[in-house]
Order: C-alpha cells, then sequence, then structure tokens
C-alpha cells in the first residue's frame, strides 16, 4: 500500500478514535459511569488542577496557583469562587500580612483531591495497559505523533 492510502487509513483510524472517545464521553455522562466520576465531573479541570495543587502544596495563593497551573489571575479567581461555595477550599490570611489570601482543602476537598487522585491512576493504569501493545519503535513514533498534533493545536 503506498503512503498517500496508509495516510487516509490513519487518518480514518483518527476519526473513529475521536467519534468513539466522543460517543463513550457522552454515555459516561448519561449513565454518570460511577458515583466517583459523578462527583469529580461537576468539576472544571482547572478546579480540579487547582484542589491537586493545593493538596500537594497544602497551602496556595492566587500568585502559586497561577504560576504553578500556568493559568491567568483571573481564570484562578474565577475557578476557586465555585470551590470556596461548594466548601471543598477555605480562605485564610496570615497573621502578619492580611492582604494575601491563601487556601487550604477542606475536609470534603481532601477527598475529592483523592478521588481525583484515584482517577488517574486507574486512567494512566488502563494507558500502560494500551501502551503493552506496542514495542520501542513503535512507541517512539506514537510519542511523535502525539507530540506533533499537541503542537498543531498549541499553533490553532
Amino acid at each position: 500500500m503506498d503512503s498517500v492510502n496508509k495516510k487516509e487509513e490513519a487518518l480514518e483510524a483518527l476519526q473513529h478514535l475521536i467519534t468513539e472517545r466522543e460517543a463513550a464521553e457522552k454515555k459516561r455522562r448519561i449513565n454518570k459511569a460511577s458515583q466517583e466520576e459523578a462527583l469529580v465531573s461537576g468539576y472544571t479541570l482547572t478546579q480540579l488542577h487547582i484542589i491537586a495543587a493545593i493538596k500537594e502544596k497544602g497551602l496556595a495563593n492566587n500568585t502559586s496557583l497561577s504560576e504553578s497551573l500556568k493559568l491567568s489571575k483571573p481564570a484562578i479567581t474565577k475557578a476557586v469562587r465555585k470551590l470556596l461555595q461548594h466548601n471543598i477550599l477555605v480562605k485564610i490570611q496570615q497573621e502578619d500580612n492580611k492582604k494575601e489570601v491563601y487556601y487550604l482543602l477542606t475536609k470534603s476537598g481532601e477527598e475529592l483531591a483523592l478521588l481525583h487522585d484515584q482517577l488517574h491512576e486507574q486512567a494512566r493504569n488502563r494507558y500502560l495497559s494500551i501502551l503493552d501493545n506496542f514495542n520501542t519503535d513503535e512507541l517512539e513514533i506514537i510519542i511523535k505523533f502525539l507530540n506533533t498534533i499537541t503542537e498543531n493545536i498549541k499553533q490553532n
């Protein structure tokens, strides 16, 4: 088979992957696949990353979250607002600096962070299991392909 036909076959496989992933996401949303996923699905990816960052640091402010997550301060403020409303985070201020606001996870926030970690670990194991089907040379090609797609997305 010539390279043009292989490219078409690869494009069809990529389109099929995207379609199946979207169908699986839709099905998961309808079924709320598990109670854990239902709890996590009520939050944006940004909010979950904020929770994970605070879990890792123990205490964080808008500036440290903005820097570690590479997001704007307004984006952090918006995401944090919902987390505060849902009692996932609490605001605290240092005695010596009342101007600076820090965030700390509540008990609910710690539980959500743990749940998020568990779901990440399940996904990681699922992907590692899939990658077991490929040899080192094939993995190099997969890595190159994924990095190329990622760069293309960033440029658009």
